[in-house]
């Protein structure tokens, strides 16, 4: 059948309106797979210095999901430049202290200052916040940026990059879109659908333990265990053999975070088995049955407990090319022993925008030099992590020793350690050499 004139525009029409619908051509972006801290910290690091971002996120929602997480100088700082910091204002809580205490006695061990002093050492306060407060004020932040755009149920399915710009497809609920943009990042997680499909056997290892999460109201708590808290707000740990607790403030200083680290006894390292938490749980509190009675008294109030295998990567992994990138778990899924996880994808987003200058085509070298220098960060704060967990986790004479050195060493000495943790700004360019 033959078109008439008017009938051909129409159909030309619907043609240029399914062109559209498949391709949005803007090699001047960049594109962000994944919506989560890394991703989000990306996009307001880089809107800052004048690009144009796209975020592609696989889920419907961006739900509250997680529990607390410790924000120390290192990532506040950041947060702060970007305006995100300011919005967490009414929902996190600054501690006081650092504290460590020994989970059989109660004993107090060590009381590092944070609170005050961290300001004035590291110029940046330290801070405890519920996770999904931060990602709802990095959310927020970011939407209020014109030159931000988030899709949901958006998968990046194929990319294909060479030495001036990338082809990404993107799964779009039942239509295939295409983009291309100067650089594609990879923010997806632990298992980044961007590295498996180039390094199918470079996945998270499972370390074989589990972080057990709780959250309990401040007027719940038991007074046996309030007995065991130091005055203040603080982020205590007590200490154990291969199993240590930590506690600290969350939601304006209204609930109590819990995180109890012990090894899976049922299922070894096998990851891919569900866990069953009421099944489970009853064994998992066992590993704290000789500890102090507070403690004990804590965890059966603050059931049920929800269980996180803790994963990690054995190759730090940011470069995949030219124009290929990975932050945050994605390229190095760490444990939380030295509580920088969500500090690193921060300390990640806002390097690699301070990397990126505004001639693309320098990038290449930028880009090398970018993942060099995070390679060797990430494998200073892994290697701190591995010394802490060792310390948490020590038996015997081991622990002995462990606790009659942290009762007796000057304080300021703690406190000198963390400067090279705490004290860094992923921003300063370093001069060149």
């Amino acid at each position: 059948m033959r078109l008439c004139g008017r009938g051909r525009l129409k159909a030309a029409l619907i043609d240029l309106k399914t062109e559209r619908n498949r391709r949005i051509p803007n090699p001047d972006q960049v594109i962000i797979a994944g919506a989560g801290i890394a991703g989000l910290t990306l996009a307001l690091a880089l809107a800052n210095r004048g690009f144009q971002v796209q975020i592609f996120e696989k889920s419907a929602t961006l739900a509250e999901i997680g529990a607390g997480l410790q924000l120390s100088p290192n990532a506040t700082r950041l947060l702060d430049r970007l305006g995100v910091l300011e919005r967490l204002k009414y929902s996190s809580v600054e501690p006081q202290a650092i504290c460590l205490q020994d989970g059989t006695s109660g004993e107090k061990l060590l009381h590092l200052p944070i609170g005050k002093a961290a300001k004035e050492r590291w110029s940046a306060p330290y801070i405890v916040c519920h996770r999904a407060d931060l990602q709802n004020a990095l959310l927020t932040e970011a939407r209020s940026r014109p030159n931000i755009a988030i899709q949901l149920q958006s998968a990046v399915t194929h990319h294909k990059a060479d030495r001036q710009s990338v082809m990404i497809r993107v799964q779009y609920h039942d239509r295939i879109e295409e983009h291309r943009a100067a650089l594609l990042v990879g923010a997806d997680g632990v298992w980044s659908d961007m590295r498996t499909a180039m390094f199918d056997t470079d996945r998270a290892r499972y370390t074989g333990t589990i972080a057990w999460r709780s959250s309990v109201a401040v007027e719940q708590l038991p007074e046996s265990f309030k007995t065991l808290l130091p005055a203040g707000t603080n982020v205590v740990a007590w200490t154990g053999t291969n199993a240590h607790l930590i506690a600290y403030p969350i939601r304006s200083g209204q609930m109590i975070n819990f995180v109890a680290v012990a090894p899976e006894r049922q299922n070894g390292r096998r990851w891919d088995i569900q866990i069953n938490p009421e099944g489970v749980s009853q064994n998992f509190i066992r590993e704290f049955a000789g500890w102090h009675q507070g403690i004990r008294d804590v965890m059966r109030v603050g059931r049920p407990w929800t269980p996180w295998r803790l994963l990690e990567m054995k190759k730090c992994r940011f470069q995949l090319g030219d124009r290929l990138l990975l932050i945050g778990d994605a390229a190095h899924a760490m444990t939380p022993y030295a509580a920088q996880g969500a500090a690193m994808a921060i300390e990640d987003a806002c390097a690699l925008a301070c990397a990126l200058g505004t001639d693309s085509t320098t990038w290449s070298s930028a880009l090398a030099a970018f993942s060099s220098a995070r390679t060797q960060r990430i494998t200073a704060v892994v290697r701190r992590g591995a010394l802490n967990q060792l310390a948490y986790h020590a038996k015997g004479p081991l622990a002995l020793a462990r606790n009659i050195l942290l009762r007796n060493r000057p304080v300021e000495k703690f406190v000198k350690g963390f400067d090279w943790l705490y004290g860094f700004d992923a921003e300063e360019r370093k001069p060149d050499t």
